[in-house]
């Protein structure tokens, strides 16, 4: 089994996933730009969000709990809210957040 090790307190990639394409909305949505969120994030380029978002040559950056809490903290919501998805698009997502299935937002 090939791949990098995970950090300490990382969530599942299919969570990362999600996450990344819930806070690509959300932050669309805010009007900010890369450039804001990672400064928001501390985080070193806006490579790492274009990472976090899932669009960095295809490689979704995998985020810690404490990720998700920070990012929830800086949205307004519950660390919950950053990792939920619609079940199969039979539902709809909660208002702000994107279905990686279907693509749409509520």
């Amino acid at each position: 089994m090939g791949g990098r090790r995970p950090r300490p307190g990382e969530i599942p990639l299919d969570q990362s996933s999600v996450v990344g394409a819930n806070i690509r909305v959300l932050r669309q949505r805010k009007g900010w730009s890369q450039d804001m969120l990672g400064e928001l994030m501390g985080w070193p380029t806006t490579a790492t969000v274009c990472a976090a978002e899932g669009h960095r040559g295809g490689r979704q950056r995998r985020f810690t709990a404490a990720e998700v809490t920070r990012l929830a903290r800086i949205f307004g919501l519950s660390p919950e809210h950053l990792t939920t998805l619609c079940a199969n698009c039979g539902g709809c997502p909660p208002a702000g957040f994107a279905c990686l299935t279907c693509g749409a937002c509520c």
